[in-house]
């Protein structure tokens, strides 16, 4: 019997677990990655590659297991109807069935002058690093003040003290946390220097400077665009139903139609249905929903899965935060990823952040050998402060 073709675009934790957990299931297939990038973008550490205080980088090939074969080329689009992917060396690549996992890319930025860098992207990083070893006191303006503006003001104001920074959102700074976790990470930035400007809409870019709502004029050597990331435009481009930012919508079982051949997984994707609105652009949501995928198609060629036969269900239990090197910020939240009382501070919160990001990329190495990565489903705040914690811990 013909080997079915499985084909996985992209290659970020999503698409890495989905492979390596497939690759294992006894299934008659073959599975191509396809991806434009050799080196594996470890994304959650891009605050770090901006700072240069990134000390390893890691091939794809190293991460993927062996029987997973690799193709190193740029997509250009889907054409679903005839089951190919259309490469832009105009390569045609046929496919019984495809994971979309191609993740996220920075704000679009094209009409912008190259003074603005997206922090989303590995090689703006790369440059605005390039620039600081030999700019140390220029003078740097954050705009998003998420996760990853907060990651990225930290990094660079403890590599560079001399750094005139400047983190603006158009709410309030630190607004994910419990009251007193925004405190505190509000109390690092400041110590470090760092001036904050909240509840500041910006309404233009142009060259060497922002101008926001209120008039005022903000100027900068280097502006890091973190205020809004989008998914790969790939999918729109081949017709495929996507929502304002780009994402492939997807069912329960991360389909794009009930038991149709094209699933998806990562930060490229948006699962429908209100169990899935805390699901957030991140590297936690990324790794299960890969490992899923796996399970899903394990299902749907005929093989043994009890997690691909039930939907897709994530919950999730802490959020991490570097604030530098040596501080930091463990969040702890409810299944729906709203902040509890509960965080924990300072070194011991840095050295926990770093185990975490160590974890995701051992986790994604495991899978080729077993089953490793496990996480937890989806329980409604209400519910969940009504079970004990042993009910908790067997949803």
């Amino acid at each position: 019997m013909e080997k079915k073709s499985v084909l996985i675009a992209g290659a970020g934790y999503a698409g890495i677990a989905a492979a390596n957990r497939l690759a294992r299931k006894g299934l008659s297939i073959e599975i191509t990655m396809v991806t434009d990038k050799s080196e594996f973008q470890e994304k959650i550490r891009n605050h770090q590659v901006l700072a240069g205080t990134k000390q390893k980088t890691y091939s794809v090939r190293e991460l993927l297991h062996k029987s997973v074969k690799l193709q190193i080329a740029r997509i250009q689009e889907i054409l679903p109807s005839q089951n190919q992917l259309l490469l832009e060396n105009g390569e045609r690549v046929r496919f019984d069935y495809l994971a979309y996992t191609l993740g996220m890319a920075g704000p679009q930025k094209d009409s912008l002058t190259p003074d603005y860098a997206s922090v989303a992207g590995e090689a703006d990083c790369q440059r605005v690093r390039e620039y600081l070893v030999k700019n140390p006191n220029a003078k740097i303006t954050i705009i998003g003040a998420g996760l990853t503006g907060i990651e990225s003001t930290t990094e660079l104001a403890a590599t560079y003290p001399g750094l005139e920074i400047t983190l603006v959102d158009k709410g309030s700074i630190g607004k994910i946390f419990s009251q007193e976790g925004a405190k505190y990470t509000k109390d690092v930035i400041l110590r470090r220097g760092t001036k904050l400007l909240e509840n500041t809409k910006i309404v233009s870019f142009s060259k060497n400077q922002v101008k926001t709502e209120k008039g005022q004029i903000i100027s900068h050597d280097i502006c890091l665009l973190s205020n809004g990331f989008y998914a790969s435009n790939i999918a729109k481009k081949s017709s495929l139903p996507t929502n304002e930012i780009g994402q492939l919508y997807v069912n329960e079982f991360l389909e794009v139609r009930s038991g149709g051949n094209i699933l998806g997984a990562g930060d490229c994707i948006r699962p429908m249905g209100g169990q899935y609105n805390h699901v957030r652009m991140s590297c936690a949501a990324a790794i299960p929903m890969g490992a899923y995928l796996s399970e899903r198609l394990t299902y749907l060629l005929g093989g043994k899965s009890k997690i691909g036969s039930r939907p897709f269900s994530l919950g999730f239990v802490m959020f991490c935060v570097s604030l530098g090197r040596e501080e930091g910020i463990i969040q702890s939240v409810y299944r729906d990823d709203t902040p509890k009382k509960a965080f924990r501070k300072g070194r011991p919160a840095a050295f926990i952040k770093e185990l975490v990001c160590k974890f995701a990329l051992n986790s994604l190495r495991l899978e080729k050998k077993i089953d490793f990565y496990q996480w937890p489903s989806f329980v409604p705040v209400d519910t969940e402060l009504e079970l004990t914690g042993a009910e908790i811990a067997q949803r």
